[in-house]
């Protein structure tokens, strides 16, 4: 049975997570103004968490953009949301089907098209389908994180995803001020990371994996996500680890790990 790091060693590989986190200036930057955030970009930026799921981030932007000018209006924010509650069915199948310059928007483009619906439902229904009403003129993270969970096609991870790009890229919520109400999000790279280092065990639930963050860096919890999954998706993969071109390698006591 492999041996469980203790706390001296989870405060080590917390410190170096943080250390890369540093070095990684697009990943924490913190915007120094409140983003006013146009009908349009607020849009996007609901649509983009709400594909951020099991698919290449790097696309998710582009994608988000594409669904809200083929469908939306800029002149009216709710427009994209009217129209999506209303589209047939298999129209919208073979809209995030084909319609993407002939390829899928997304993996599991079915689901997606059987969600999107039902969140612009809810939308038009709880915020007259202005995605804004959400966040705007709100400082609590907790509540603002619950009404993202409630959304059709986003749930806890994305939502705990959504309210750190809010404080920190738009300078919502209360920017750097709410630091401390920020977590991580426990998807499959920073679980494997967290796995790994000894932070979390094998088989932990997700509210394990984020009240391990909170111990260890109860200042900023959320300041172990983005080093976790870069080193997950760089180093840390699940098959074949680059353990000695790892950023903390020497201090990962690497459980688990086969080479």
């Amino acid at each position: 049975m492999p041996t469980v790091p203790n706390i001296r060693t989870k405060r080590r590989v917390c410190k170096a997570l943080r250390q890369h986190a540093r070095s990684m200036s697009d990943w924490v930057h913190w915007s120094k103004k409140t983003s006013k955030m146009s009908p349009d970009s607020a849009n996007n930026f609901l649509l983009g968490v709400m594909l951020d799921h099991n698919v290449n981030a790097d696309g998710v932007w582009d994608a988000a953009n594409w669904i809200r000018t083929a469908v939306g209006d800029s002149d009216d924010v709710a427009s994209l949301w009217r129209n999506l509650k209303k589209m047939d069915p298999p129209r919208l199948r073979g809209f995030l089907r084909y319609g993407y310059g002939g390829k899928a928007l997304h993996r599991f483009y079915k689901t997606l098209a059987r969600l999107l619906p039902k969140a612009a439902e809810h939308l038009i229904e709880n915020y007259e389908g202005d995605p804004r009403r959400i966040w705007n003129n709100q400082r609590d993270v907790v509540e603002v994180r619950r009404r993202l969970d409630e959304i059709p096609g986003i749930g806890p991870a994305l939502a705990r995803m959504a309210v750190l790009s809010l404080a920190r890229t738009h300078g919502r919520l209360g920017g750097k001020n709410a630091r401390r109400q920020l977590d991580v999000k426990p998807d499959i790279h920073v679980r494997r990371v967290f796995v790994r280092t000894g932070m979390i065990q094998k088989g932990a639930t997700n509210t394990e994996l984020v009240d391990s963050a909170r111990q260890l860096a109860p200042d900023f919890p959320a300041s172990l996500d983005a080093p976790s999954w870069e080193i997950g998706r760089n180093w840390c993969r699940p098959k074949r680890p680059s353990c000695s071109d790892c950023p903390i390698y020497g201090i990962c006591p690497q459980v688990g790990v086969r080479h």
